[in-house]
């Protein structure tokens, strides 16, 4: 697959948000762009997505994950995909120089919404100014308030996508943090005020949350408890996943209504599509789960990373690799 196929952000429909208060959502919104839809069926909506890449170019494991290799799964896609990631793309322990190879790789995916989490500042804000003129993608985060006017204006509450016939709003959370020239509101009370207005005034068919809230069941707030207590959202992706799974669950949210949650290994050693199919009314009518381990494209790679797993005493048996 050529990068042509993912070079197409346009804008299109709405941009009077800047008319609006300067404190309100709306106003940090993105723009609704429109996608390439080439091979969609346009009965579903197909997102691929990944988290905590830590900034990994090269393989994270013998030859598997990093985002070189990364960057070759997703381009061997057949169909376009919407593409996000959870938060924590960037590593605290690199240098400018490293940050920006990740960043330029970053680029050459096309993401189409990635969250801005406590993970990607803990160099400070001022370092993290330095690599906006590089970063080429969106930066979402709702719950994230800067004080800083160039980080207000470049990371926005939501934006809308439109895939095929669908209205794809996503917006993102991160983490509690301390940080000098940021104010965190609560994930969850934020969250679902951004919901309600891109199903109500924005009319989406889909919200989509990149959440980097972790999945420690011991904290008040998390990614599974963040999508539990959710209204209008269909789908959370979480990042800050220590514990390294590729998996999806279906839960239940504050209305009793199903919403998905879903997950990656770090450092690129998995991502994963989801696929929605919808009836004539827009309303889900099934799903698809596929995961990918970026560098085993080959059948051969895939047994050899089988034989890995099955070998005792091999630090990737941490991973819980599912193929």
């Amino acid at each position: 697959m050529n990068t042509d196929r993912r070079s197409f952000l346009r804008k299109n429909l709405f941009v009077g948000s800047s008319l609006l208060l300067a404190n309100s959502l709306d106003a940090l919104a993105g723009v609704a762009k429109s996608i390439n839809t080439r091979g969609v069926n346009q009965s579903q909506l197909k997102m691929m997505y990944t988290n905590d890449l830590l900034g990994k170019v090269n393989a994270a494991y013998r030859d598997f994950g990093g985002l070189r290799q990364l960057h070759n799964t997703i381009n061997n896609e057949e169909v376009s995909a919407l593409l996000f990631d959870a938060g924590g793309f960037l590593n605290a322990s690199h240098d400018k120089n490293d940050q920006l190879r990740g960043i330029d790789i970053m680029n050459k995916i096309h993401y189409h919404g990635v969250n801005l989490s406590a993970a990607d500042l803990l160099q400070g804000i001022e370092s993290f100014k330095s690599l906006i003129p590089y970063i080429n993608f969106p930066l979402l985060s709702c719950n994230y308030h800067f004080e800083d006017p160039l980080l207000r204006e470049t990371v926005k509450s939501y934006q809308i996508l439109q895939y095929g016939k669908f209205r794809v709003g996503v917006t993102a959370v991160g983490e509690k943090a301390t940080i000098a020239g940021l104010v965190v509101s609560h994930p969850q009370t934020t969250l679902n005020r951004v919901s309600h207005l891109l199903k109500k005034k924005h009319h989406c068919d889909v919200v989509i949350c990149l959440a980097h809230l972790g999945f420690n069941e011991k904290a008040r707030i998390n990614n599974k408890i963040l999508a539990q207590s959710s209204i209008g959202v269909d789908c959370v992706i979480g990042g800050n996943a220590n514990e390294g799974k590729s998996q999806l669950w279906i839960v239940k949210n504050a209305q009793k209504e199903e919403v998905m949650l879903s997950s990656n290994h770090h450092e690129g050693l998995s991502t994963a599509t989801l696929t929605i199919a919808f009836n004539e009314e827009k309303e889900r009518a099934g799903l698809a789960f596929k995961r990918h381990v970026p560098g085993a494209n080959k059948i051969q790679s895939k047994q050899k990373l089988l034989s890995l797993m099955a070998a005792r005493n091999n630090n990737i048996n941490n991973y819980n690799f599912n193929i």
